[in-house]
């Protein structure tokens, strides 16, 4: 052994504080080195000096100097509406005194000025820009017709205008649209009232560096924790960092909060936290922060899609946090009213997201909540609620198995809970695995005849892994199959191209940790130590826990929010200690390890001063490899891999590994991948044709009629079978290299007389509010104290299927934060039919109409009885208190049989 060699970090001199070999290599990819003490990427270094201290140069190109080439849009009630994806604005800015003024730009019409000798001249520090928009076409627009319809068709009505704003890449702003109404420095005004709105921002604020490095040193008391030790000091460091930050993130409540820059608990980060770390290493804050999620002994989905749930639907990832607290801790009183509350909100969700004609579950996929980042733009919030996806499917899954365990603990009667777990699975294998491709869809998705995406979404195809949704075999193949990227595994697969890197082009170390664990029960060796790689590189170069880095430069910068010290981060990092390593599984009586440790790990490793209930564990694990040799507690040899928990006091286990690995090392690695344009589609009436308006020669379109693929084309239009029936029309952009976009939005061709409106107002007094851009003479209001309960009598001349939904405005919240969704349940005929979700539309926009998902009931000949009531508990949204809207009509569309209609598979997805 040899002093490791000096490392220069920018002119200071950092050595290793123990004897390591020169080239110990854990992980090497094309462009970085992850060593057993420090990372090397380029010129850039990490070293972890000791196992309390890590010292990095890197810098972000961010960080080089400020550009002052400007990239921004302007925005109308804080949305994306100005220019079409893909573009924006673009101005060299050239200041004179720190000081510079950019010429009046027409609102939709894009500007470019751009100085290429300027480009590599830094802005200087504190430059304060002034930038002006016109607005003139919108209130020219307001006067002649009462609303304007903005350049990517937004429909803004005069009474629903809220302000301009500006957003950007560069700081102060942001691309974060649908959050610009809250944030301070992004809203223009009109001083002198004549159409013309500026603002000023003060540009390139943030300090220089005064060092070339940063450091992170141990600034909090962790001894209270599980201590971990290795022959791998960046991953001894790495897990003290993590505990440290842990620490920082703990609220005056005794809560966790999500990260540095999110203060809040959330349900679904609390969540993933606990199951990956925080049951075992800090399971009294983990509890109490779960309890903090809890409502009306109902679990809360927090902020998000449209207003929460149900648009949003993957809360019921707390009762796997509240299931692996309850196998560590072994709290029976914790364990009824884990079991309570999920029973209750489990029931809640069956009545209001359950799809009778698949068997899945509806609602956003789990975590990735910010819709244009992984849904196409076309979809509303709406839209988004009558999705089924993978993720949130599986987590839905994994509850009724919990159910089922629980009861079981309980002694209680498990079948009924079980065979929804069963059923369930069996959903998930049936409608969203794509064979030809050998993993799961991302969705199904485009409403009452859906499609199936072939995207990835890398959370849920962990998830199905690690919940036994999948085989061992489908495991196999999905982790071979799925493509990884340089720095990692990416949140979705493929990226679309116009939209900047958040859950798009970006890797989330929390998943990367899910994809670990699941390519260890997959048996893959080299998944498991790149992932590794792609976690340890991002960590040690930041010196902090991530929210998330971009996929295509593994920079942190350039992302749409961030975030330090993010807490699912941090857990994911310990995860790989436990979970991994030592491979530990919680269970009812105890713990079984199934350890894992890749060959480039090698050398002896300890846990020690690790309280599991009543015993407190030194746990020495030696080798490498995915097969136990030897397992002694005591230095008594044991028939199997477990530690009951019976046993109490001090104990010593010692897990001896083979030398060979049982595993497969095939993987697919790909550059990032962008998606084809998603389709914009056209129908010509008078010959019966579909048009792809955005036709490009480099892609095949398949054309879906009711779901069903009908034809592979390779031209602008397509002239579509004789239509004799309610038909919606879908087409899917494939291009050469077999990679799948999205459809646009699907057009609905109906025979003539075949959809029925009842204006509300016709049956109930209309409101006295004063609306716009309403049908008929009015509309009515709804809300937990008026019209509680609408019927309608409805004759019906030809009998059969048909698809009910109103048009609606709820202005109670911005389409992507609060939780005042209004929900309704349809009767047909005294029969529960399904739930009618009206998400929010926009604060305080009760003008901007749309429409509900649609239910589809069975009418009889002659009269029928349709009632919308708001029955306590199931059609409570998260708020409690507001659930109202606007309704403007009733519609009855009538469809084909729509249980007889083919399943949602692609006719043509060719592997790529």
């Amino acid at each position: 052994m040899k002093i490791f060699s000096a490392i220069l970090i920018s002119g200071v001199f950092l050595t290793t504080a123990c004897t390591q070999k020169e080239n110990t290599v854990i992980y090497k990819g094309n462009t970085y080195t992850v060593y057993d003490n420090r990372v090397e990427q380029g010129k850039f270094r990490a070293v972890a000096i000791s196992k309390d201290e890590i010292r990095s140069d890197y810098e972000s190109p961010a960080d080089k100097g400020y550009s002052p080439t400007i990239h921004f849009k302007f925005s109308i009630n804080s949305r994306d509406n100005e220019l079409p994806a893909g573009e924006e604005h673009i101005i060299t800015l050239k200041p004179q005194n720190d000081t510079c003024v950019s010429p009046v730009i027409l609102f939709g019409e894009r500007y470019t000025a751009i100085d290429t000798n300027a480009e590599s001249i830094p802005l200087p520090h504190r430059t304060v820009w002034t930038v002006k928009v016109d607005m003139s076409p919108m209130f020219e627009a307001f006067k002649k017709q009462g609303f304007y319809k903005t350049p990517t068709g937004d429909i803004i009505s005069e009474s629903d205008f809220k302000g301009v704003y500006i957003a950007g890449g560069s700081e102060p702003m942001t691309w974060d649209f649908e959050n610009l109404y809250s944030r301070e420095g992004t809203e223009l005004s009109d001083p002198d009232k004549n159409g013309i709105y500026e603002i000023s921002l003060t540009m390139n604020t943030k300090e220089p560096r005064k060092e070339n490095y940063s450091v992170w040193s141990l600034s909090a008391d962790i001894d209270a924790f599980p201590q971990y030790g290795s022959q791998q000091l960046l991953i001894d460091a790495l897990y003290r960092m993590s505990l440290n930050e842990l620490l920082d993130n703990i609220r005056p409540d005794g809560t966790l909060r999500a990260g540095a820059a999110w203060d809040g608990v959330w349900t679904r980060d609390i969540s993933y936290s606990i199951y990956l770390a925080l049951a075992y290493i800090y399971p009294d804050a983990a509890q109490k922060s779960l309890v903090a999620k809890v409502n009306n002994n109902r679990i809360i989905q927090d902020t998000g899609t449209g207003g929460a749930w149900p648009v949003s639907s993957d809360r019921m990832i707390w009762s796997v946090a509240a299931w692996e607290l309850y196998k560590y801790t072994g709290d029976k009183e914790w364990l009824q009213y884990a079991f309570e509350v999920i029973r209750n909100s489990a029931q809640d969700d069956q009545f209001t997201l359950k799809d009778p004609t698949t068997g899945l579950f509806r609602g956003e996929q789990s975590y990735l909540d910010w819709r244009e980042q992984s849904y196409p733009r076309w979809m509303q919030p709406a839209d988004i609620y009558q999705s089924l996806c993978l993720g949130t499917n599986a987590v839905h899954c994994r509850t009724y198995g919990i159910l089922a365990e629980m009861a079981a603990e309980l002694g209680k009667d498990a079948s009924i809970f079980q065979q929804q777990a069963d059923s369930l699975k069996t959903a998930i294998n049936r409608h969203l695995w794509i064979e030809t491709k050998e993993y799961y869809g991302q969705y199904l998705y485009g409403g009452i005849y859906p499609i199936l995406s072939p995207g990835i979404d890398n959370l849920g195809e962990s998830l199905s892994i690690l919940f036994d949704i999948a085989s061992n075999e489908q495991a196999r193949r999905m982790i071979a199959r799925i493509p990884v990227a340089e720095y990692g595994a990416t949140s979705i697969y493929p990226q679309i191209g116009e939209i900047k890197p958040y859950h798009n082009n970006a890797v989330w170390p929390f998943v990367q940790a899910f994809w670990n664990l699941a390519s260890a029960k997959a048996e893959n060796e080299a998944s498991v130590t790149r992932g590794l790689g792609a976690l340890y590189r991002a960590a040690a170069l930041f010196t902090t826990n991530k929210e998330l880095f971009v996929a295509s430069t593994g920079d942190y910068s350039g992302t749409a929010v961030n975030s330090d010290k993010m807490l699912w981060s941090l857990s994911g990092n310990i995860a790989m200690i436990y979970r991994l390593f030592y491979g530990m599984k919680f269970e009812t009586d105890g713990i079984r390890f199934t350890p894992f440790v890749p060959q480039s790990i090698a050398g002896n490793k300890r846990i020690s001063n690790f309280n599991y209930r009543k015993a407190v564990l030194q746990i020495d694990l030696s080798g490498t490899g995915n097969r136990i040799k030897k397992f002694t507690i005591d230095n008594e040899e044991q028939a199997e891999a477990f530690f009951p928990a019976t046993l109490t006091g001090m104990h010593t286990i010692k897990i001896e590994l083979e030398t060979d690995f049982r595993t497969r090392d095939s993987i697919t690695v790909r550059p990032i991948t962008d998606m084809p344009e998603t389709s914009r589609l056209g129908y010509q009436k008078d010959n019966n044709t579909l048009e792809i308006l955005n036709y490009s020669p480099d892609n095949r379109y398949i054309v879906y009629l009711n779901g069903k693929g009908e034809r592979i084309i390779m031209q602008r239009y397509y002239g579509l079978p004789v239509l004799d029936r309610f038909t919606r029309v879908a087409a899917v952009p494939v291009n050469r290299s077999g990679v799948a976009g999205f459809t646009g939005k699907p057009f609905t061709w109906l025979p003539p007389h075949s959809e029925i409106r009842i204006e509300a107002e016709s049956v109930i007094p209309k409101s006295p509010i004063k609306g716009s851009e309403y049908s008929g003479k009015g509309f009515i209001e709804i809300s937990k104290t008026k019209n509680r309960k609408i019927d309608l009598m409805i004759p019906i001349n030809i009998p059969g299927q048909y698809a009910i939904d109103v048009r609606y405005a709820n202005g109670n919240g911005p389409i992507n934060t609060q939780n005042k969704c209004a929900i309704r349940s349809l009767f047909a005929n005294g029969q529960f039919k399904g739930a009618l979700v009206m998400p929010q539309r926009g604060e305080n926009e009760w003008a901007n109409w749309g429409y509900s998902n649609p239910v589809i009931v069975n009418l009889n000949r002659g009269g029928n009885k349709i009632s919308i009531r708001f029955i306590s508990p199931q059609d409570e949204n998260m708020n409690g208190e507001i659930n109202s809207a606007l309704i403007d009509f009733i519609r009855l569309r009538r469809i084909g049989d729509i249980n007889k209609t083919p399943e949602a598979r692609p006719i043509w997805l060719p592997k790529e």
